[in-house]
């Protein structure tokens, strides 16, 4: 895992915004330690997280009309295997690449972060395996989850996409941070999500070993709502991103499996600023207020309040990209706020 900045801000994904380099540098600006790259959904349905992660992915079609993603009857299935797994073994990553039209705020950020000296750190995401073989139909209708053959073709498929977008990064000399993002995974142990926690496992697993496999990348998922979060302090990661604001409690409930994550060195990110209505009802002070609480309650045996604000980042809750964007902008304004909050408290533990 490479070093990162205790307590730095970083974002999530979408964001309301329409230009693309103005996101760029409106993130550049307020998250200027670790800046993320804005997924500009308002744009067009290419830019959303399951479109935007299709390409490369095999025997898949992307419906504009329809705005779906699902199995092309019209590509042989085995042919697409054949050729998606030739491409992983060569390490041929431009299959895998992100296209402008599909995320212009990556190639943003991309243009504007070489002026940005200081910068060590970018962050990048993408649909989680989890969620998008969830959301992607088969001939049947059925999501692919269920299809073991093709969702490992989507763990291989999208590891390939997360090194893609590290190794710009690395292009760039910046070390790589990659969250996939699996808000599927809120429905874990219901009927909308009937499989076994050791499936879902294996699905991350396989996922994050491959990213690996390319070089030193800093891994996080991301889940927006509540879960078994045993699921993710277990898996191979470097980073969970949770909301915090939302969904704390139940977190808090799971102190075994958090005691097994930190001794593995694992970071949170911090979900502090709500991207939904409560953003109204709230300000730099009675956020702070609410970290400070939640910090020193989460702190377990072995673990101290500073060591776990020492491996923590900052974040909204989800994605911003249902906001409007004087909303959004208030967001990042208030993240660098708290950080720099933060900061303070950590010194002077």
């Amino acid at each position: 895992m490479s070093p990162l900045p205790p307590l730095a801000a970083t974002g999530i994904g979408s964001v309301p915004f329409t230009d693309p380099d103005g996101a760029a540098a409106s993130v550049l600006e307020h998250l200027p330690e670790v800046p993320f790259w804005p997924q500009m959904v308002r744009l067009g349905f290419p830019e959303e997280m399951v479109a935007q992660a299709a390409r490369g992915l095999p025997g898949l079609k992307v419906d504009l009309e329809s705005r779906t993603v699902a199995v092309d009857p019209d590509i042989p299935r085995e042919e697409a295997l054949a050729r998606l797994y030739e491409e992983v073994w060569a390490g041929d990553l431009a299959p895998f690449a992100l296209e402008p039209g599909e995320a212009s705020g990556f190639f943003a950020l991309l243009r504007a972060a070489p002026s940005k000296s200081a910068i060590q750190v970018l962050k990048g995401q993408l649909s989680g395996p989890v969620t998008f073989a969830g959301m992607v139909k088969d001939l049947e209708g059925k999501p692919i989850l269920f299809d073991h053959e093709l969702t490992q073709a989507v763990c291989q498929g999208l590891a390939r996409k997360a090194v893609w977008q590290a190794q710009k990064f690395w292009d760039l000399g910046k070390d790589a941070v990659i969250f996939f993002d699996e808000p599927y995974l809120t429905g874990f142990g219901s009927a909308y999500l009937p499989i076994s926690k050791r499936e879902v496992m294996d699905i991350l697993t396989q996922t994050l070993d491959a990213v690996r496999q390319s070089g030193p990348v800093t891994l996080g998922v991301h889940c927006c709502g509540n879960t078994d979060w045993s699921l993710l302090l277990e898996a191979p990661l470097d980073i969970l991103s949770f909301d915090s604001y939302g969904y704390f409690d139940s977190l808090r409930l799971y102190e075994k499996a958090l005691q097994g994550f930190f001794a593995r060195g694992g970071w949170l990110a911090w979900g502090l600023v709500p991207t939904g209505e409560d953003l109204q009802g709230e300000s730099a002070d009675s956020l702070w207020e609410r970290f400070q609480g939640q910090a020193q309650q989460l702190a377990v045996p072995g673990m101290a309040t500073k060591e776990i604000l020492s491996r923590s980042l900052l974040t909204p809750a989800c994605g911003m990209g249902y906001l409007s964007p004087e909303a959004a902008t208030r967001v990042l304004a208030l993240l660098a706020e708290l950080s720099g909050k933060a900061r303070r408290w950590l010194a002077s533990l």
